[in-house]
């Protein structure tokens, strides 16, 4: 499988551009892995932008991903246009058919939206969205939004949001934090701590292929902290910790990093990451390592490494691996010719006790940069 990514603008005309990502897929016979491949694919986004440089607003068509606000993204068929007013009043809307993956857009399926927001003296912004999905004339998908952002000072900020479903009436998405830090500019010996709460569902998220990210993301209600402390130049230190809640089951979890730049740019780093996940059935011990390392100006390598230990409760994960392994390594050559050149292989044995090897290759091209 693959992805065929494309951009396009005119310097001379900077008020229209144009991308589009389209997914390329072959797989083998399922009769014995004979016969010809079956080949497949399918445009995930295709759009023309519209922009007035000088206010921001613009207008985009075609298929697109949509999000606004605190409601959920949309991926969609249709139009989406942004106004942003001389009183700091900002106004959304979009509409067009939702898209069905590999079957294209259904009859009678259509989506429909916006959000306001006004913006107080680039202190404060509140914001109410709403969105409609409908599938052969009935309503599927209600959904209602709040956000807002206060920044009094460059030392302190706070951010809300919540989504509502009006169908089912219950409350589906939720954050509030606050944080605030000892140097706006965040130098050596500054700390920064944010405290938080959230409310989320896997189902509602972009995927993810970390075991971290896998192995910890279920519904529930995290309240927690998050501490970072400049501790040198190029030494970052983290410590997340935070209570979660599942429907009568109650756990937590917590992680500590460190994160050491090499050079000034940040191209070199180092990281080390450790976390403890206990709540219900999911309970285990991991550690992750990151480097990524220039060998020359065009050439950079990369390498990515996690182990889980589970603690496991049910006798059917005892017979299981006791180590989960997940790495990726990488390498990017940027030519003089324009081209970019990069490639990566990931391995991982997760909780199903299946093996899995993948390799991506990339390529890419820009002309008339000059």
């Amino acid at each position: 499988m693959g992805l065929v990514v494309l951009r396009g603008e005119d310097r001379r005309s900077p008020w229209i551009d144009a991308e589009t990502v389209t997914w390329l897929g072959g797989a083998s016979s399922p009769v014995g892995g004979t016969g010809a491949p079956e080949l497949t694919g399918d445009v995930l986004t295709l759009s023309v932008r519209m922009r007035d440089v000088a206010s921001g607003s613009e207008v985009r068509a075609g298929r697109l991903l949509v999000t606004m606000g605190a409601v959920r993204p949309l991926h969609l068929d249709g139009a989406r246009g942004l106004a942003r007013l001389p009183t700091g009043t900002v106004v959304e809307a979009f509409a067009g058919a939702p898209v069905v993956p590999r079957f294209g857009w259904t009859s009678f399926d259509w989506a429909a939206g916006g959000r306001v927001a006004q913006v107080v003296r680039d202190v404060f912004v509140v914001g109410g969205a709403y969105q409609q999905r409908r599938t052969a004339g009935r309503p599927a998908d209600e959904e209602v939004g709040l956000d807002a952002a206060f920044t009094p000072s460059p030392r302190v900020t706070a951010a809300a949001r919540a989504s509502f479903d009006l169908l089912s009436y219950g409350l589906t998405d939720a954050l509030a934090s606050v944080s605030t830090q000892t140097s706006p500019t965040m130098r050596q010996g500054s700390v920064r701590v944010e405290g938080f709460t959230t409310h989320r569902s896997p189902g509602r998220l972009l995927p993810s292929t970390s075991l971290f990210s896998v192995l910890g993301d279920f519904a529930s209600t995290t309240t927690g902290a998050t501490v970072r402390w400049r501790a040198f130049p190029r030494l970052d230190l983290v410590g997340t910790g935070g209570a979660q809640v599942q429907g009568a089951e109650w756990g937590g979890q917590g992680t500590g990093r460190a994160v050491l730049a090499l050079d000034d740019d940040g191209d070199a780093t180092v990281a080390l990451e450790v976390r403890r996940v206990d709540i219900r059935d999911a309970r285990w011990n991991g550690v992750r390592a990151i480097v990524y390392v220039p060998l020359s100006s065009r050439v950079r390598l990369g390498t990515e490494l996690e182990l889980v230990r589970p603690e496991p409760r049910t006798a059917d994960l005892r017979d299981r691996d006791t180590i989960w392994p997940w790495a990726l390594g990488s390498i990017a050559w940027r030519l003089s010719s324009g081209w970019d050149l990069a490639g990566a292989v990931e391995a991982s044995s997760g909780p199903d006790g299946s093996r899995r090897t993948t390799a991506l290759v990339r390529a890419s091209w820009a002309w008339g940069t000059r």
